[in-house]
């Protein structure tokens, strides 16, 4: 009975060892770009000042380092993902999502080369399995042919304990909001005198459009992720542009996955947040009716992963600026062994 009982305590000991914990950061690094202009895009801030930025996302990261790290809106890639990599000695895969008409290293506009990058502990053995189109023309790495907006999702794998776990990340297209208080926002602006006839119009057309593209942009995320991934623990992270309850994430609730942040949290968890955010108040960038958002979100699905906390960084200016415009989420989460 005894032998019974200490193989049985063995046994147990063994599967609590081999459950793991990772921490992972999900972070929009804000391209500070406009996405207009022929021969360049128009830029919020001097090189000056996005430099010291890129130094304070680094230095957080640095400072941090979680396991994987997902980000959104670096530019110009690839030299972003190498760069953050070097400073962290991480592995690091990266995709272009918007660069204009580009083929290798020529093209309009000359300062876009926009993307999404994923970054690993090098004992995670990151590599890159894909990249899905989501919605818009494409933008290879050798050649662009991009003559308005796109949205992709870039998939990648690493190894926790004897886990393949499937890490992805996604900027989805962003736009005014076309849920009940923001569109009585945008009619009590119109009823003010603030807004003209033209430009409500085109507001409201501008939300129930990027609503429904958006939720396209969901539906092929959901598509791509069931024929990779299956059962299989997957981490989706990125800016979703999209309000928690909205039907977008809902149809991401619905196919099983869990909204790590609402999980474990009862705040709002604003990942963008227009009264405190020093880049968002300088270049005047909230949208009428969008003061305070959670955009930004840690996903996770499958046999095996749970959600054990997560947190908001990069929230705290230096010598008054903010690394981005949005904040980012860090999120621990436990990966049970295999059955």
């Amino acid at each position: 009975m005894k032998r019974i009982a200490s193989t049985l305590l063995v046994l147990l000991c063994a599967g609590v060892v081999a459950a793991e914990t990772i921490t992972v950061v999900t972070i929009n690094a804000w391209s500070g770009l406009t996405y207009s202009g022929a021969f360049a895009s128009g830029e919020y801030e001097d090189a000056a000042t996005r430099r010291f930025r890129f130094d304070l996302l680094t230095a957080g990261l640095v400072q941090l380092r979680p396991d994987v790290i997902a980000i959104q809106e670096a530019n110009p890639l690839p030299a972003f993902a190498d760069r953050v990599g070097e400073a962290l000695t991480y592995d690091a895969v990266s995709a272009v999502r918007q660069a204009g008409v580009r083929i290798g290293t020529v093209g309009l506009p000359a300062n876009l080369r926009e993307g999404s990058v994923i970054l690993a502990d090098r004992s995670r053995g990151l590599s890159m399995v894909g990249v899905s189109q989501l919605s818009g023309p494409a933008a290879g790495r050798v050649a662009s042919f991009q003559f308005g907006p796109g949205a992709n999702l870039i998939a990648s794998q690493i190894t926790v304990g004897d886990r393949r776990v499937f890490v992805l990340t996604t900027r989805w297209t962003p736009s005014p909001h076309a849920d009940a208080q923001r569109l009585r926002a945008l009619v009590d602006a119109y009823d003010r005198g603030d807004l003209s006839g033209d430009e409500y119009t085109a507001l409201v057309r501008a939300a129930v459009e990027g609503s429904e593209r958006r939720l396209r942009e969901a539906r092929a995320t959901l598509t791509y992720i069931n024929e990779l991934a299956g059962t299989q623990p997957v981490i989706l992270m990125g800016s979703f542009f999209a309000l928690p309850g909205s039907p977008e994430i809902e149809l991401l609730r619905d196919a099983g996955f869990t909204d790590v942040w609402a999980a474990v949290n009862r705040t709002p968890g604003y990942t963008y947040d227009a009264r405190t955010n020093s880049n968002i108040i300088l270049h005047g960038l909230s949208t009428l009716g969008s003061e305070r958002e959670r955009y930004d979100y840690v996903f996770i699905r499958g046999d095996g992963i749970v959600a054990r906390s997560a947190s908001i960084v990069f929230d705290r200016p230096t010598f008054g600026v903010h690394p981005s415009a949005h904040f980012g989420i860090r999120a621990e989460l436990r990966v049970d062994p295999a059955r």
